[in-house]
């Protein structure tokens, strides 16, 4: 039991770590790793039933059962910069790489390519509401409105704002992306409102995360501390079987 416990405080360790990394990165969502109590080695593997009131009927520790993202918004940041853009409330930018995948982001420190598309940091193309990339004229003035409307010499284009039936159908896959496993729907136009000139920073309380830090490495070096006794008493058990 000492064992996966070291091993579940290590891998909480991970996730912690991850989040205390990010907590400077725009729209960064952060991870929780959650636990469940598990069967002991005997009854995982069939040699035992689980309520026989045996020694293998004690408990097995705890094993990691799932890491689960956090989507609390994070707060805004005033930047002043037009292409700076942050989601109140539900919702996600729709973004699309060079081979035509498309994913979910709410990091929106938008800027403009060599081809004048709106694009992500790492250069993903912002769609619009029907799909396609958004582009801007070049020395012409815009503005975007709070419903997340660009407009540009009497044009409109409307930001594709999506929303996916759960928040559980969202995988990471690094850079501040979310691939939705089912379909995702428009934000409803009474539900959209953008704030231009503001970015959503990370969702980290960087406090809490460092608190969970120090109780999980004491949690992780109690854990070591029994299997080093348990070792030790082992040697000796067996050391006195050998001289007897």
């Amino acid at each position: 039991m000492s064992a996966e416990g070291a091993k579940v405080q290590s891998r909480r360790l991970e996730v912690i770590a991850n989040n205390l990394a990010n907590v400077n990165t725009v729209g960064f969502k952060p991870d929780v790793a959650a636990f469940q109590s598990r069967f002991a080695e005997a009854i995982q593997r069939g040699q035992a039933l689980d309520g026989d009131r045996s020694m293998n009927d004690v408990g097995g520790g705890v094993s990691v059962f799932d890491t689960t993202t956090d989507f609390a918004a994070g707060r805004l940041q005033k930047t002043g910069n037009q292409l700076d853009l942050a989601i109140v409330g539900d919702g996600f930018f729709q973004v699309q790489d060079a081979q035509g995948e498309q994913f979910l982001t709410r990091a929106g420190n938008f800027t403009i390519d060599s081809q004048n598309r709106v694009v992500t940091q790492n250069g993903m193309f912002l769609l619009d509401s029907g799909g396609s990339e958004i582009a801007l004229t070049p020395g012409l003035p815009y503005s975007i409105s709070a419903t997340g409307d660009i407009n540009q010499a009497g044009n409109t284009v409307q930001l594709g704002l999506q929303r996916p039936g759960s928040l559980g159908d969202l995988v990471k896959v690094g850079d501040n992306l979310f691939r939705p496993l089912a379909e995702v729907q428009p934000v409803e136009a009474g539900m959209r409102e953008v704030r231009s000139g503001f970015l959503e920073m990370s969702g980290t309380n960087s406090t809490r995360q460092m608190m969970d830090m120090i109780e999980t490495t004491r949690a992780f070096e109690a854990n070591v501390r029994v299997l080093q006794s348990q070792d030790s008493m082992s040697s000796n058990l067996i050391g006195r079987v050998l001289l007897s």
